[in-house]
C-alpha cells in the first residue's frame, strides 16, 4: 500500500520517513538529512540503525563535527518522529527566510525602477508647490497642471505595485501560515517555493539541536 505520508499519517519507521524524503525530494545533498545513514561529517541531521546494539540513533552533527545524539534507544516510531519534527521545523525556518530574502529583493529592485519620469515630475511638482507658497495664490492653469502632474505620478506608482505584486504569480513564495505546520503539513512543491541547498546560513548548525 502506498501511503501518502503528505496528508495525514506520519512516518513511523526509518524506510517510511526515506520514501517520505524521495518523494518530495528531499536529498541529503539538499536538506543535509541523512535518513537511514549514519553520516560523519560535519552540518548534518540523521537517524540510522546501530545494528550492533539495535538501537536507533537520531543525531545532530555541529558545525565544527562534534555529535549530539537527540535519541539513542529501541522506540523506531518515537525516533522517526523526532527526526520527522525537526525536518518539518527546518522546512519552515527555510520558507520565512527565503521569503524574506525574496522580499528584500523585490524591495530593492522596486525601489531601483523608479523611473527618472517619476523623479522629474516628482522635483517639478515640489518646485511648483514651492513657488505656490512664495507667490501666495496659482493661477487656475497651474493648479490643473499641477494636478495632472500629481496623476501622472500616480499612475507610474501603481504601475510599478502591480508589477511588483505579479511576482507572487509568477512561482515565487506567495504566503506562509504558521498554522499549516503540524506533523501532517508536510513539504509541498506546489508551495511555489523551491531552494537547490539549504546549507546557507539558515540553520543553527552551533546549538545541539
Amino acid at each position: 500500500m502506498n501511503t501518502d505520508y503528505t496528508i495525514g499519517t506520519v512516518p513511523k519507521t526509518i524506510q517510511e520517513l526515506k520514501e517520505y524524503c524521495e518523494r518530495n525530494d528531499l536529498t541529503p545533498s539538499k536538506t543535509r538529512f541523512f535518513i537511514d545513514y549514519d553520516y560523519s561529517g560535519a552540518k548534518a541531521f540523521g537517524i540510522y540503525k546501530d545494528e550492533l546494539t539495535g538501537e536507533f540513533v537520531v543525531y545532530k552533527n555541529k558545525a565544527d563535527g562534534s555529535r549530539v545524539e537527540r535519541y539513542r534507544g529501541t522506540d523506531e516510531e518515537f525516533a522517526v518522529i523526532e527526526l520527522y519534527d525537526r525536518l518539518q521545523s527546518e522546512i519552515d525556518n527555510q520558507k520565512l527566510r527565503y521569503a524574506a530574502e525574496m522580499a528584500e529583493r523585490e524591495r530593492n529592485k522596486y525601489e531601483e525602477n523608479q523611473t527618472d519620469e517619476y523623479r522629474v515630475l516628482k522635483d517639478e511638482i515640489l518646485q511648483d508647490y514651492g513657488n505656490s507658497i512664495h507667490s501666495g495664490d496659482t493661477g487656475r492653469n497651474d493648479d490643473i497642471d499641477l494636478l495632472k502632474k500629481a496623476f501622472s505620478i500616480v499612475i507610474i506608482i501603481i504601475s510599478l505595485l502591480f508589477g511588483l505584486a505579479g511576482f507572487g504569480g509568477r512561482g515565487g513564495y506567495s504566503s506562509y501560515n504558521d498554522d499549516n505546520y503540524s506533523y501532517s503539513s508536510s513539504y509541498s512543491h506546489d508551495s511555489g517555493w523551491s531552494s537547490d541547498n539549504w546549507d546557507s546560513g539558515y540553520t543553527d548548525w552551533n546549538s545541539d539541536w
